[in-house]
């Protein structure tokens, strides 16, 4: 299974929000970091207090995928931030993205992984090299914050690339918009965006709404490598992305199955 983030200008949380999704699948998953403009998951995730080495990024799968020497390339090269997720963190220097040149090796290796991938394709537009990443994808994540400018942007960046995925997939991309508001506000904020998507020609690609909670707190606690099924699926933050991740095995039909091989032991 393949779920791909993006968002908008202005629109931060991509990142986060994959990581969050990831660590609250039910079953081992991987989060990976694939935005052209570079990456800060290498910087940002200190499990066990220690930063991730340099090495593997998403560069290293692409390598790998390119000359087919690995099987599964995206499990092979993932760190472990817990027990259960995976992470394959960016370069830091776009130029260093903008390396890969031909992105369909990866995309297929992400495609193949033996566990469902959470990608991170950062600002997703009409001429991106992400797009046909994204086409790949069962289903299409646009991460946006609450205020009307944010809700507005989403609704027109999903009208203008919807018709492009179309094209690429040769069917229908099934979108979901999510926005990062407070727990307290999320339903409503939620109800707001079902009701201005209505009215766009974006709607039949809309297979549902939802949000994640803003929590810092539970944020930080996640990137120190801290285990999701202990005390931090009580944050706001696990707690809304289990509700999210719970939407997805429903709409994806891949629920997590205890016969895939275990992450555990891999890179720290």
């Amino acid at each position: 299974m393949l779920i791909a983030l993006c968002g908008d200008k202005g629109s931060p949380g991509v990142t986060t929000t994959a990581l969050a999704l990831a660590s609250a699948w039910t079953g081992q998953a991987i989060a990976v970091e694939a935005d052209p403009a570079g990456g800060d998951l290498a910087i940002r995730l200190h499990p066990g207090g220690s930063t991730l080495p340099e090495t593997p990024t998403v560069l290293s799968v692409a390598t790998a995928a390119r000359a087919d020497r690995e099987h599964d390339p995206v499990a092979t090269h993932a760190h472990a931030l817990n027990s259960t997720t995976g992470v394959v963190p960016g370069p830091v220097l776009a130029e260093q993205m903008a390396n890969i040149g031909d992105w369909s090796p990866l995309t297929d290796a992400l495609v193949r992984c033996a566990f469902p991938v959470f990608v991170d394709l950062g600002h997703l537009h009409s001429a991106s090299s992400m797009l046909r990443v994204a086409a790949r994808a069962d289903l299409v994540i646009a991460v946006g914050r609450p205020d009307m400018s944010s809700v507005i942007r989403l609704r027109d960046r999903l009208a203008r690339v919807a018709p492009h995925l179309a094209h690429l997939r040769g069917a229908a991309p099934r979108l979901l918009p999510l926005l990062v508001t407070t727990s307290r506000h999320g339903a409503a904020d939620v109800a707001d965006l079902r009701g201005i998507l209505a009215e766009t020609p974006v709607k039949p690609f809309v297979v549902d709404c939802g949000f994640l909670a803003h929590d810092p707190s539970g944020v930080r606690r996640l990137e120190a490598g801290e285990e999701p099924g202990g005390r931090l699926s009580r944050t706001d933050l696990l707690r809304t992305a289990r509700d999210v991740t719970g939407r997805l095995e429903s709409l994806t039909g891949s629920p997590a199955t205890a016969s895939k091989p275990s992450i555990v032991g891999g890179r720290r």
